[in-house]
């Protein structure tokens, strides 16, 4: 349900549409302190050690002075192009932030908005339709972060993250308030926009994180099964004389690193997808130490990770949905090393 594909089509006529409010607890999946607050639910979980060993466990929300601001991907399937506006019933919007976001809850606080979205449609149509519908969807989440920083409190360290659509809008984000902002960089302990169209230069001032404690960095890359053949959407690609960004999560300065915590919804309609859960009676299921990864850059200058599989896990890697490789888990076959990227830089630039 984390989909993208290649825009094509007609052009609407520009419109300028009002931003949703964010003062309403309703507006909020996650809000720190809030009744409810869909990160306070706990993540009891199975985990599955390589020799097949299971345990399980329940984490405890982390009491932080580092706040992870999330923004969910595209989880609107509808083929007409537009907005998703009716939060009636945000069960995917929600389910999707517990499983992507839910682990960080044990380093940072998290704060996961509504936000109207392009529904998957909007991406098989033109550019100007997509970016039309892109903006209506940054100007909630601007609006949403506003929000954030008005409520938090002005010391809190910020982790900026999202998947696919969601990394779009950290992007513009990073762009918006931290880019050109050496104070509100200092503040930035990272920024995550996994899945998403990032380059290398993508920011002026804030680069890839190459070193292991490194902090105002950005951690970005998309996940392809190690020895598959590379087939990439379109809009892809980089830009001449440009380069994909890919950082690696278990080793930032280079090589192949074992990812240490796989983390999957154990429940609803993905279910029928994963193997290896048979008797798996908790929501959640984390798999230790099954896939490794490493960063490799073709010679158009595409980088990607390049997943393997050193046990067998939940998925088949090898399993691919159209182009796009191991998008759909992108951010959940590293949960545990992206939790832990943020546990490290908060315990090495505490005061």
């Amino acid at each position: 349900m984390l989909f993208l594909f290649v825009a094509c089509g007609a052009a609407p006529e520009a419109k300028t549409v009002a931003s949703m409010e964010y003062d309403a607890q309703s507006r909020w999946i996650c809000q720190p302190g809030a009744p409810l607050d869909a990160c306070k639910t706990p993540l009891t979980t199975t985990e599955i050690a390589p020799d097949g060993t299971r345990t399980t466990r329940t984490p405890e929300a982390a009491t932080s002075d580092v706040d992870c601001f999330y923004v969910y991907p595209t989880v609107d399937l509808e083929l007409v192009p537009g907005n998703h506006d009716d939060f009636r019933d945000p069960r995917r919007e929600r389910n999707t932030t517990l499983v992507q976001a839910g682990p960080f809850s044990e380093v940072c606080n998290v704060w996961a908005p509504l936000y109207r979205q392009v529904t998957i449609g909007t991406y098989l149509r033109s550019k100007e339709r997509l970016e039309a519908g892109l903006a209506i969807a940054f100007g909630d989440v601007e609006a949403a972060f506003r929000e954030y920083l008005k409520l938090a409190p002005p010391n809190h360290r910020i982790v900026v993250v999202g998947h696919s659509q969601g990394a779009e809008m950290v992007v513009r984000l990073v762009k918006k308030f931290f880019d050109g902002d050496p104070a509100m960089r200092a503040r930035l302990l990272l920024a995550m926009p996994i899945g998403g169209d990032v380059e290398d230069d993508t920011f002026a001032n804030v680069p890839p994180c190459t070193k292991p404690l490194q902090t105002g960095c950005f951690v970005a890359y998309r996940s392809y099964a190690a020895g598959d053949p590379i087939e990439m959407v379109d809009r892809w690609k980089p830009r001449p004389g440009h380069t994909i960004a890919c950082v690696n999560p278990a080793t930032v300065d280079g090589g192949t690193g074992t990812f240490s915590r796989s983390f999957f919804s154990a429940s609803g309609e993905l279910r029928r997808f994963m193997r290896n859960i048979e008797g798996v009676e908790t929501p959640f299921v984390a798999f230790r130490d099954h896939y490794s990864g490493k960063c490799v850059t073709d010679a158009s200058g595409f980088s990607y990770l390049a997943v393997s599989e050193t046990s067998p896990g939940p998925i088949d890697i090898h399993r691919r949905f159209m182009k796009m490789g191991l998008h759909l888990v992108d951010m959940q076959i590293p949960s545990g090393d992206l939790v832990e990227m943020v546990r490290h830089r908060e315990v090495a630039s505490a005061p």
